[in-house]
């Protein structure tokens, strides 16, 4: 079980010490995230984060009072504005019940923060979908949004009505029976008739958001419209619309219609999606009623998985979608355990001792040869000119050597007599240059720190990586530990 003493990095996912502002892994910035095995409330066990946000992170957590698995959102915005939004969210979900709505279980503050429990919904999102499969057909398509649709019309026909404010593809999720949940209101907010106040926050996602969300107007159910449109027409042509903001100002071309992108479109619902899409909220739908109108008649299917389980065939893609930068490889999991200090120190002292006898007896035989007659006779004469020529010897054979080995073996002598090795992120050795740099890096730290604040820094790290791997992103460990 994780201590208080660590938090997990937004990245990749593992430990590091709890004051530390970047993860000695990836090098991801922290955010002072729950680590694994934390207990919330004496009652939910995070297991793993699902993820996080710029003001908040959502956990996979362990009831262990109910049995199974839920989803924990926590609140990283301590501004008095981020936690009465965060306060409102908890009140619109605690006062919903819908099929395609997530069910909110529990609401506490921990520790400072705040967390909301809530349903934990498996299965990719919209936006993973299209990416991963291609377009939806139009059955598929028009089958999903009636049943998304349908929680968009529950929320706004309730007393006060629920404007969700954040309708998107990475919002909709997709259960593995093919069942899609509307989820993530934080920053939705309740209509109030009776006055100009509505209660939530402003925020935009670019190419979802409808121009008046920017500041130009009021946020009302016809927003949720525009933003339901711009889903539609992603998950129909698996291409991400322009900016609203833009499309007004000219800074972007204009919205290319969906038929372009996708032949096999219906007209009826190309009509649908850019009447969803126009930029005046007067002259798009009025409610989520006159799109189910509009949709009738159009065949329907889901995306439920057949034939005993196994997935639908995916859509063939009419153009590719937008590539997406790769993600960082990451570290293979099988060179991540760092060999033990002990064996490290070891061979390190190991190498000392060697080169100390090679640069010795180099040093002898340079004697012998130039005063065959009386090799110490300078000695004699308290001359240490060729003492210091032998210091200064060690001084640039040590790090040569080291460099050397590690660049070319992936190891010395003293670690290959030990059994550990160095490498690098590939799991290989890491090469002369990286080598060199690091040799340089153990050289300032024995002189200018004296290696007492490095050797301390080791023990006490959580990977007993020392700064000079650190900085190289190598890692020290056993052979057998590099081997397939």
């Amino acid at each position: 079980m994780a201590t208080a003493g660590y938090q997990m990095c937004p990245e990749c996912k593992r430990h590091n010490r709890s004051g530390a502002r970047y993860c000695i892994y990836c090098r991801g910035r922290q955010r002072g995230l729950l680590p694994r095995g934390t207990l919330l409330r004496n009652r939910y066990r995070v297991v793993d984060l699902l993820g996080c946000g710029g003001m908040g992170a959502v956990y996979l957590a362990e009831d262990r009072a109910l049995g199974p698995q839920v989803a924990v959102k926590e609140n990283l915005d301590p501004s008095p504005e981020g936690r009465q939004q965060f306060e409102t969210e908890a009140r619109i979900l605690a006062h919903i019940r819908h099929a395609f709505l997530p069910r909110v279980q529990d609401y506490f503050i921990s520790g400072g923060r705040q967390y909301l429990v809530m349903d934990y919904i498996s299965g990719p999102n919209l936006e993973e979908w299209v990416e991963s499969k291609g377009p939806l057909p139009t059955d598929q398509a028009v089958g999903l949004f009636r049943q998304v649709m349908k929680a968009v019309q529950y929320l706004h026909t309730r007393n006060p009505p629920i404007i969700h404010r954040d309708i998107k593809p990475s919002n909709i999720r997709i259960s593995p029976s093919g069942r899609p949940y509307l989820v993530d209101f934080g920053i939705a907010k309740v209509l109030h008739w009776s006055s100009q106040t509505q209660a939530g926050a402003r925020a935009v996602t670019p190419g979802y958001s409808p121009p008046e969300q920017y500041g130009t107007g009021t946020t009302d159910q016809r927003s949720d419209l525009y933003s339901l449109g711009a889903t539609l027409y992603f998950a129909c042509t698996g291409h991400h619309p322009p900016e609203a903001i833009h499309r007004i100002t000219g800074r972007a071309d204009r919205l290319i219609p969906p038929r372009k992108l996708n032949p096999n479109l219906s007209p009826r619902l190309e009509q649908v999606i850019l009447k969803s899409l126009r930029l005046l909220q007067d002259d798009r739908y009025q409610s989520v009623q006159e799109v189910l109108d509009d949709l009738r008649g159009e065949k329907v299917t889901s995306l439920a998985p057949t034939h005993r389980g196994a997935p639908l065939p995916p859509a063939r893609p009419m153009k590719a979608p937008p590539q997406k930068r790769p993600p960082r490889p990451a570290v293979p999991r099988r060179i991540l355990a760092s060999a033990p200090v002990v064996l490290r120190v070891g061979a390190f002292l190991i190498d000392v001792l060697f080169v100390c006898s090679v640069v010795l007896t180099s040093f002898l035989l340079w004697l012998f040869y130039w005063f065959a007659t009386d090799p110490f006779a300078l000695l004699r004469s308290r001359d240490l000119w060729e003492i210091t020529t032998l210091v200064r010897s060690f001084l640039l054979a040590f790090p040569l050597y080291r460099a050397l080995g590690h660049g070319l073996a992936g190891m010395t002598i003293g670690k290959r007599l030990i059994g550990i090795a160095l490498v690098g992120p590939s799991g290989k050795r890491p090469g002369l240059i990286k080598s060199l740099i690091r040799e340089a890096v153990v050289l300032l730290e024995l002189f200018f720190l004296l290696g007492i604040p490095a050797l301390i820094w080791t023990v006490r790290d959580p990977r007993r990586q020392c700064w000079h791997d650190i900085v190289i992103r190598t890692t020290v460990i056993k052979r057998e530990a590099s081997e397939p």
